[in-house]
């Protein structure tokens, strides 16, 4: 995953974003992914809950 990471970031640099930038905006998109996967996993189990009744 860290090759990944590192090509996505060195792509962004070359068109003309700062590294500071891109390393702000990777955090970000980060943070929103662990958002999205936490906001799935709660709606799974209310769904859970929801068909046990």
């Amino acid at each position: 995953m860290a090759g990944g990471f590192t090509n996505v970031a060195m792509a962004a640099v070359e068109a003309g974003w700062k590294p500071e930038d891109v390393a702000s905006a990777m955090v970000e998109l980060a943070d929103h992914m662990m958002l999205g996967v936490i906001a799935n996993r709660d709606l799974d189990q209310d769904l859970s809950i929801l068909r046990r009744r």
